[in-house]
Parts: C-alpha cells; structure tokens; sequence
C-alpha cells in the first residue's frame, strides 16, 4: 500500500507551503527532501497503520498540530481509496497484498438484525460509527493488517490464505474488544480474497454475516458457513412462525444452551465438544441426555441435530 501512500503525501504536499520528509522506521527517507538546515525538528506519527517519523523545519508545537493534519488527511483518503477499492469501484490503490482474508466488525447495539422489519437480506443498516479507541486497539493489534472504515463498519484485512488462521483471528479479537476495549461488537467474516473481484465479493458476503452477526449473543459469524440462516431468512414470517416455538429455549440454563452450541459447532464431535466446555466426556453424555429427554431430540444423531440447528437459529434470529 506503499504507492498510495505516496500519492496522498505528493498532494498534500503539492497544496502547503510546508517541506517535510518521511522516514520509516529504519531511518530510510520514503518521501520527501531533508534540506530543512538547523531549524527541522522531527516527531513520531502512524500512518496508514506503520509508524514513520516526521520531519519539518518547524518548532516543535507547529510540527505537532502539523503531524495531526497530516495524520488527519491521509486516513481520510486511505479510508475513501480503500473502501472504493473494496466495493469494486475506481481508485488509486495499486499494489494491495494479495491474498488476504476479510474482517468485518460493528458495534452490536447499533446494527439492523433479522429480526428488525428492515432486514432484507442486502446492505447492512447501521447508524453509529465504532468508536476511535476501537479502531486504535485493532490497528495496535493487528500491525500486519489494513484497517479502514467502509461507511460505519471497521473493516480488518489480513495477509493470510488460511481460513482457520481468520476465524482464529476474528475468535481472539471478539474476546479481546470485549474484555479490553469494553466495547460489544459484531464479527463476520468474508473469506479469502486473491483479487480485488473477490475482494468486492467478500465484502458482499461479510455485510450479509454480519446482518447475522449482531443478533447473535456469541462468536463471529462466517457467511461460508451459515447456509441454513441464509435460507430460512428466504422463509415468509409466517412459516418461520410456525416452527418457532417448537422448543421453549427460554426455559434451558446457560449450560443447556451452552452445550447445545457447542457440540453443534463440533459437528457432533463428544471429545471435541467436551474439551471446548471444559468438562469430562461423561458429563457432556449425561448433558446429552438431558436434552433428549427434554426435547425429544437426540444431538448425537445428525437428523435430530439438524433439526435442533434450525430450531436454534430461528430462536437466536427470528
């Protein structure tokens, strides 16, 4: 992302009166002319998510306010460039690190779900932006990635071609934002990208997981793994209706619902499933038994597995 960097600074600097030279973080110069003589001072600054320093034949005070616009400008347009590239749109972008794999995050409280009269299974209907402490924290994090704001979403992209790598990457972040950032944020992801047509593609596809997402009380949805929520949201209201209240999810404890959850997730694994809650295989057997004689449903089986998924969405969603 080096050259829009460059093309950012070369218009900022082509409207100021004011000279100054970018370092990395190697000493070498990446922009810019050091003639400044005895007078340039110099100061750190972030941009695009990598630190450089800054130097300008200003005092000290001006140089900060000047770092601050510099600052100010170039995630403005990184933002614009970026999020048109994303969408498939004209912009200066040229040399982005393909592959990568796509992020997308959105403060929970403020997101459209399907159960809203607005979900229609399009664009995502937000209305507040995620906070700058967010975005700072993921950037800190994430200092291999780009991150940038695409309307009132934060978008992560990773270099990565592997799809666990992702999910563990989403997995870890959702935890952190809220045990860190204190912040309750949806995640979805969009799957690996190797050219700006799948980019654009996968974006498409994390708006619509992300829909998802923010009515899920748990972990990062994947839209490559929600084809059941994907098509019962097709469903009229009435037939979802219908079926709703099959089973009585209110009347379940955290570890019922838990359990059911999980061993889900495991695609039914017991060892798996039992690791992942921290308890002895015995007790997720007799969990498991439990349920059955509570639902009629044996998860153990896929048909009443099955069965139990689609009763779970349409609880969580619906």
């Amino acid at each position: 992302m080096n050259d829009l960097l460059i093309r950012v600074l070369s218009e900022i600097n082509a409207n100021i009166r004011t000279d100054f030279a970018l370092f990395d973080e190697n000493g070498k110069m990446v922009f810019g002319r050091e003639s400044f003589g005895k007078n340039a001072n110099e100061k750190s600054i972030l941009l695009a998510g990598k630190s450089y320093t800054l130097k300008a034949a200003l005092s000290k005070e001006q140089l900060e306010d000047f770092c601050f616009f510099i600052e100010s400008i170039v995630k403005s347009r990184y933002d614009m460039e970026l999020a048109a590239f994303i969408r498939g749109k004209p912009s200066l972008v040229s040399d982005f690190p393909f592959p990568s794999g796509l992020i997308l995050i959105q403060n929970e409280v403020f997101c459209c779900t399907p159960n809203d009269s607005s979900f229609q299974g399009g664009d995502v209907a937000v209305n507040s932006n995620l906070t700058d402490k967010t975005r700072e924290f993921v950037e800190e994090a994430f200092e291999e990635g780009i991150v940038v704001h695409i309307d009132n979403i934060l978008a992560l992209i990773l270099p990565t071609e592997d799809r666990n790598e992702l999910r563990e990457a989403a997995e870890a972040l959702y935890q952190t934002l809220a045990e860190e950032v204190s912040e309750k944020t949806a995640i979805s992801l969009g799957g690996i990208a190797g050219s700006q047509a799948e980019l654009c593609r996968a974006f498409v596809n994390a708006q619509k997981a992300l829909e998802f997402a923010c009515g899920k009380r748990f972990g990062v949805m994947s839209y490559a793994e929600m084809p059941l929520e994907l098509i019962i949201s097709q469903l009229s209201p009435e037939i979802r209706s219908e079926y709703k209240n099959e089973i009585d999810f209110e009347s379940f404890d955290i570890d019922t619902l838990s359990t059911i959850r999980v061993f889900l997730d495991c695609n039914l694994h017991i060892a798996e499933a039992a690791r992942k809650l921290y308890i002895h295989r015995n007790t997720l057997i007799y969990r498991l038994d439990k349920i059955y004689a509570m639902t009629g449903l044996d998860l153990r089986d896929f048909n009443d597995a099955l069965k139990m998924k689609i009763y779970l969405i349409l609880h969580e969603f619906f």
